[in-house]
């Protein structure tokens, strides 16, 4: 089997944002962060109120309210900053490779990937899991490097699922597949 698809900067993006939105590591981070940076400015802001003698229930009803914007919008914040850093990343030249025309070939026992100055050949042993939403497969050939593949690479919902189970025949745990 031979798909030939396009990658663009926007099925980066959904990448890392698949990423971002299902690994535990990420997710763990990020509710760290929300709560560090709300118990901040609540104990911070209420320390400097009680220094500066003007600890009130309003000042204290301020960084409260302070803090919840922090912990609702650090979430966010991250978000963006992250589609941010990869267009960054998309836009050095020596990432240009990363999207535009690819070539997946399937054969028997490893499948190869070619593009612009690539040229990358898998076992099929050496995917350790593979990942999905509404618009793509996400083959991951390491912990955080994976092969995008687009539903619209398919011609039909057949040739999608001998592609999925060509590629996940190798992966014994069932969890583990999209």
């Amino acid at each position: 089997m031979e798909l030939h698809y396009d990658i663009t900067k926007q099925d980066f993006i959904d990448f890392n944002l698949n990423y971002y939105n299902n690994n535990a590591i990420v997710q763990r981070s990020i509710r760290t962060m929300r709560i560090a940076t709300a118990a901040i400015v609540i104990l911070g802001g209420s320390a400097l109120m009680y220094w500066l003698h003007t600890l009130t229930p309003v000042s204290i009803a301020v960084y409260v309210a302070l803090a919840a914007v922090c912990f609702w919008g650090t979430p966010r914040y991250m978000r963006h900053k992250m589609i941010k850093n990869i267009e960054k990343i998309l836009k050095n030249a020596k990432n240009k490779q990363l999207c535009g025309p690819k070539t997946l070939t399937l054969r028997e026992s490893e499948f190869e990937l070619s593009g612009e100055n690539e040229d990358t050949v898998y076992q099929y042993s050496a995917v350790q899991r593979t990942a999905t939403d509404d618009k793509h497969y996400y083959i991951f050939v390491d912990e955080f490097s994976a092969v995008i593949v687009p539903f619209s690479a398919f011609e039909n919902d057949a040739q999608k699922q001998e592609f999925y189970n060509k590629i996940t025949a190798n992966i014994a745990d069932e969890a583990l597949k999209c």
